[in-house]
């Protein structure tokens, strides 16, 4: 009797097993056919939405292409990827990326779960789709990120990136996780002594003077070898490799780019960058790192053309949004252009949106409308030096919402040299002059409740900052307006209150 009433237990076991594995392919199946949906119903969507905002742009903004992917799902574990910590996903999930551009392109499917992996490349015609309940996390072991070329040199490869891909996203609504902590500095300065003291006993190294912790000697030894070595080859960027810390996504030379939903935290470096680009569309992407996280920018734009970002939310340790371009072109060539900064939000950066401080390519065409900055450094921040500088011009920043900025709310700085840029080509403006030229700007209805400086602009004797133009401008801070070296400065019903402090504000 109880052999059979076992045996009755373990056929309805089997019967059960059958009807839940029946289940999870049945759900397994309607999500990938929701993942195909929803790409298509979202990315509809929004360019119907571009559409309609960028026909308010002040210049002929051209509507950028979102990627043209073939609805068809890899999911990665087809390819042996396993969630967990034990198992690095590396191999599996870049099968599932070339299988899928191999076969004409597809969408790259992270189903919910912790799925460990070391750098992977996207290529043509794929879409990474992290899906909600998903985090995707890169590796802190360095030794799978390998040195890649990079100019006249090498950097570490990025966790993400894509070269001259066409046709590439990454989308959903998980994480993707950076192990940044693994490779950033922090400098005593941002802590207070209880930080500073539990960071240095969970290891690390300290750099002999005292002022940084590296999580590891080779970081915090760098620049004594760097030093000791000035024609740095292969071998001896592998001796400072994790001082080389990797951009977290990088595209490069890439056209039809698309971010959506997706939340990218803990970065090494910079968090998203691109670089040489065009048609790129940043849309609903959070990013998040610590206040205190050396150069992690949010988003950078560098010489790129016909770039949206648009409702983007970046808590960062350094510039929110910046713009860059470099090269050595003839008067009259933009290496960026057409770009459009949409109902994004900032919180903590040292700016909001920021140009600079590399401009000497040349930036032209932007428009920056209806972002909020809460609590950064600066607000509205144009920077370059000589040696590093060049045209800015025609940029038009309009329904711009600050508070509790600690610096100035709106900063030109063509002082702003670092990193030991050559002054000697100070010389009168034009071509491969290197002198920052910031020209023919706009703001309009700009508020800022509480800075420590209204605004802030410095120009150069022999290139002043020009055609500067202020319409229903309304800020609050605790110091005046410093302007030198700009000629043509317009105001219209500005309206500056000196002398006002915030309750509870703390600079950091």
């Amino acid at each position: 009797m109880r052999k059979r009433k076992r045996k009755l237990a373990l056929a309805g076991g089997l019967g059960m097993a059958v009807a839940i594995t029946s289940v999870a392919l049945a759900s397994a199946r309607s999500a990938r056919a929701d993942n195909v949906a929803g790409f298509i119903e979202r990315s509809g969507q929004l360019e119907a939405e571009l559409a309609q905002t960028l026909r308010g742009a002040p210049f002929a903004m051209p509507m950028p292409s979102l990627p043209n992917i073939v609805p068809r799902i890899y999911s990665i574990t087809q390819y042996g990827a396993k969630p967990g910590l034990g198992q690095v996903n590396t191999q599996a999930i870049q099968a599932a990326i070339d299988a899928a551009s191999q076969h004409g392109g597809g969408i790259v499917d992270i189903p919910p779960g912790y799925w460990v992996t070391g750098p992977i490349v996207l290529k043509s015609h794929v879409d990474l789709n992290v899906e909600s309940g998903a985090q995707l996390q890169f590796s802190g072991d360095h030794d799978l990120y390998p040195l890649v070329p990079s100019g006249d040199g090498y950097t570490v490869q990025s966790p993400l990136s894509a070269t001259n891909a066409v046709d590439v996203a990454i989308t959903g609504h998980g994480v993707i996780d950076g192990a940044g902590n693994t490779w950033r500095p922090v400098e005593k300065s941002k802590l207070t002594a209880d930080q500073w003291n539990a960071l240095v006993a969970s290891g690390g190294v300290v750099t002999p003077d005292g002022s940084t912790w590296w999580p590891t000697a080779q970081g915090a030894n760098a620049q004594a070898y760097i030093k000791a070595h000035p024609h740095m080859t292969y071998q001896d960027d592998l001796q400072v490799k994790d001082y080389l810390r990797p951009y977290m996504v990088y595209f490069q030379g890439c056209k039809n780019v698309w971010l959506e939903g997706v939340t990218f935290e803990n970065s090494p470096f910079a968090t998203v960058k691109v670089n040489t680009s065009s048609g790129v569309v940043i849309d609903s992407v959070n990013i998040r790192n610590p206040w205190y996280g050396q150069n992690t920018d949010g988003i950078d734009v560098s010489a790129d053309q016909d770039v949206v970002l648009y409702r983007d939310v970046i808590d960062t340790g350094d510039d929110g949004i910046a713009l860059e371009s470099s090269g050595n072109d003839a008067a009259g060539v933009f290496n960026e252009q057409d770009i459009v900064v949409a109902d994004c939000i900032v919180h903590n950066g040292h700016s909001g949106f920021a140009v600079g401080s590399y401009t000497d390519g040349g930036i032209r065409n932007v428009w920056v409308t209806g972002d909020v900055y809460d609590g950064t450094e600066a607000g509205l921040r144009f920077k370059s030096g000589v040696g590093k500088g060049g045209l800015v011009e025609d940029i038009d920043i309009d329904h711009i919402v600050m508070r509790d900025i600690s610096g100035a709310a709106i900063t030109f700085d063509d002082g702003y040299v670092d990193n030991g840029a050559d002054t000697s080509s100070l010389q009168a403006p034009g071509p491969n002059s290197y002198v920052p030229q910031f020209e023919n700007i706009t703001f309009s209805n700009v508020s800022c409740e509480y800075a420590g400086q209204s605004i802030y602009m410095n120009g150069l004797p022999n290139a002043p900052i020009s055609n500067i133009t202020l319409n229903d401008v309304d800020i609050t801070a605790a110091q005046a307006p410093q302007i030198q070296n700009t000629s043509n400065l317009v105001e219209h019903q500005v309206q500056i209150q000196s002398g006002v402090t915030m309750l509870g504000e703390i600079p950091h």
